[in-house]
């Protein structure tokens, strides 16, 4: 039997590939203007530029109350990240591999803060400290991230979790593995990239939360808030200095996790 001739497609720009770079420039030309404009002397923000300089840059270096700002966000951050991937990937665990009564009503109210506007569920945080006397800070800051970030985690890890074949873990049970090591060997590679991935998104949403924050915080400030208030007299080149350097963490961030999530694990 004869195979058909494969038809390769002609090295020519179709209507997709035309709405495709439309979309890209789109997405990135923003990000690209802020980048530019980070290295502009002048503050007015006119084009063409007239210079090139690092001063928005070395400000920066020598603000503590923005640098303090900065150490906040990434504690917050790594806090709620951690501690809601605990939580929800036992909350996914239970929810895709148990049955039990009311677990359809309990899945509910699990993702109910996703649908809920940021600014209500700051307002209610606000008013449940308050009912509590509980002293605002950054720990009840970390509380509401956590409760903010949990429904995004259930809902990654019960979609990689629905489709595990539990095949293999019963095939490593019945080779005489127990199962804390069935856990450790098995389970986790195999949702270790899904767990890496959903670790970056809770940190990108806690340390971009700027309502939850803003009704949870106390005295101290964390990066987005002292943005806002800096916004409120302007739109400045330092602004677009710290976007560029909070851009190439996260994009360095999306570097590492990806070459750690390809690493394979030695057993």
């Amino acid at each position: 039997m004869e195979k058909m001739p494969i038809k390769r497609r002609k090295n020519s720009f179709s209507f997709l590939d035309v709405v495709n770079i439309l979309l890209i420039v789109y997405l990135v030309f923003p990000i690209l203007v802020i980048v530019v404009f980070s290295f502009n002397p002048s503050t007015s923000g006119a084009f063409p530029m007239t210079g090139f300089t690092l001063k928005w840059y070395k400000s920066l270096a020598g603000n503590k109350l923005l640098l303090q700002s900065l150490v906040n966000s990434i504690y917050v951050g790594i806090a709620a990240s951690v501690i809601s991937v605990l939580i929800g990937t036992l909350a996914s665990f239970a929810l895709t591999r148990y049955k039990f009564k009311f677990k359809n009503i309990i899945n509910f109210f699990v993702l109910v803060p996703i649908s809920l506007p940021a600014i209500l569920l700051g307002i209610s945080l606000l008013s449940f400290y308050s009912q509590l006397n509980i002293e605002k800070s950054l720990l009840t800051v970390v509380i509401s991230h956590v409760l903010f970030c949990i429904p995004f985690v259930v809902l990654v890890m019960n979609s990689r979790l629905e489709g595990f074949d539990i095949a293999v873990e019963e095939a490593a049970k019945d080779l005489g593995a127990n199962t804390l090591q069935t856990f450790r060997y098995i389970t986790i590679p195999l949702i270790r990239p899904s767990l890496i991935g959903v670790i970056m998104l809770a940190f990108a949403l806690s340390f971009d939360e700027f309502l939850v924050t803003f009704f949870t915080i106390g005295t101290q400030n964390t990066l987005p808030l002292i943005i806002w208030s800096m916004l409120r007299r302007g739109v400045s080149p330092v602004i677009n200095a710290i976007a560029t350097l909070v851009l190439i963490f996260s994009m360095v961030l999306v570097i590492l996790a990806n070459k750690f999530a390809q690493m394979r694990l030695k057993i």
